[in-house]
């Protein structure tokens, strides 16, 4: 039976029923409970909140003496692995997932989630897809780097039954560029979900070659990067619909929608959380309950608007601005383009590499690894440079241990930077 003669209902269905979860359920409440009055959703995040606090306590050796939110530390990124086991809850019977996050401060955070948070993700995901007009198993285009993820015969029927088709940000040149637009076309794509700097770069393409028209499009979601208003009228004009944005932060628990307004909700019952007086964005995911961190420092800065509500009718709480998580496209001497969520990939599985960062300008590529002082010699690394030099055409590349990196002038870690 194939896939594509499926409805959208039946879609989800099968994918609840195969992927263990209930995506079609947590949608449902979902766009019930955005209308809610502020209040009733601040209650229910607030008592959400106590009933993980409490279960935290008793079941998690990490947490096991704590007395109090308020006096909790915020929980970085190597706490949690150094602490690893003692986040897991020893009450929660159901089957956890590994998942890896990805990587922007240069070293990926690997933990453990539940169904019921895949749900929420996947939920809030689609959410946003639905103010853009998206129904249940419209055509979706993916351009992100999930297509050089695993790629399992669980993946392919995942993706098949979400009706996804998936476009790799890992390689922008101008022919593979145009097979995208042609297979967005003639695929009927509704929906194009994916990096707001790829996608913006692939609008300056069709700025340039005119004929191309979508006629099934109905808007595009960008997510994990920052979405400029600069960016957001290129993508718009040239693909002649609608721009929203989507944030989501899923160790923490955070999901966040543009509504039709352009106001950024985010879906406070899946998340607890707070900013402090440096703007630094702390989280907790409500809906991860084999796996809780508490008090989780997201790696974001962001600020949200004191007004309640919205003309859109939705009350949960805006998000005015998101600072940060931008990732360029690099573009090599002869123009070729990469998203740097390769390196994000190539080096994550390496326990040897701590941190690394890219810098480069039009002739050199440079690259500076943090690894372990017992692997401090580059033979060991060769192979990953061999990679690069199989996408991105430079001059001369280098590479250097343990040097000092540059830092951002908010001191925030830049795991790429153009010279």
């Amino acid at each position: 039976m194939s896939f594509f003669i499926l409805n959208g209902e039946l879609r989800f269905r099968l994918l609840d029923a195969l992927g263990g979860v209930h995506i079609r359920e947590t949608l449902k409440n979902l766009r019930n409970e955005q209308y809610l009055p502020y209040d009733q959703l601040m209650e229910i995040n607030k008592q959400k909140f106590s009933d993980l606090f409490e279960l935290a306590k008793k079941s998690t050796a990490f947490y096991e003496y704590t007395q109090s939110y308020e006096k909790l530390e915020v929980l970085e990124k190597d706490i949690v692995r150094a602490h690893f086991d003692a986040f897991v809850s020893k009450t929660y019977a159901q089957k956890l997932y590994k998942k890896a996050t990805g990587g922007s401060t240069g070293l990926p955070l690997v933990y453990l989630t539940t169904a019921e948070s895949r749900s929420y993700m996947w939920a809030g995901i689609i959410l946003s897809w639905q103010v853009a007009g998206y129904k249940l198993g419209d055509k979706v285009a993916f351009i992100a780097g999930s297509a050089l993820l695993k790629n399992n015969w669980k993946h392919k029927i995942f993706y098949n039954l979400f009706n996804i088709n998936l476009y790799s940000v890992f390689d922008l040149t101008d022919a593979k560029i145009a097979s995208y637009l042609k297979s967005i076309h003639d695929n009927r794509v509704t929906i194009i979900y994916g990096y707001a700097s790829a996608i913006n770069h692939i609008a300056s393409y069709i700025q340039s070659n005119p004929t191309y028209t979508f006629p099934y499009l109905k808007g595009i979601c960008c997510t994990s990067e920052v979405l400029t208003q600069n960016m957001r009228a290129n993508i718009q004009s040239a693909f002649k619909v609608e721009v929203y944005n989507q944030y989501g932060c899923n160790e923490a628990g955070v999901s966040a929608f543009e509504c039709e307004h352009h106001k950024l909700h985010l879906i406070n019952s899946r998340s607890y959380h707070e900013v402090d007086i440096d703007n630094n964005f702390i989280s907790t995911d409500l809906s991860n309950k084999g796996f809780i961190m508490l008090k989780y420092n997201t790696g974001d800065k962001v600020k949200f608007l004191e007004t309640k509500g919205c003309a859109c009718g939705r009350n949960y709480p805006i998000i005015e601005n998101v600072i940060g998580r931008t990732c360029d496209i690099i573009v090599d001497s002869i123009g070729n383009c990469l998203h740097s969520f390769f390196f994000h990939l190539l080096f994550r599985n390496d326990n040897r590499i701590m941190q690394f960062q890219v810098r480069y300008n039009l002739h050199d590529l440079n690259i500076y690894l943090s690894v372990d002082k017992r692997f401090v010699d580059k033979s060991l690394f060769e192979n990953y440079m061999q990679e690069i030099k199989n996408h991105l055409h430079f001059d001369s590349y280098n590479l250097y241990l343990n040097t000092p990196f540059l830092t951002k002038h908010n001191a925030k870690h830049a795991h790429v930077i153009k010279e």
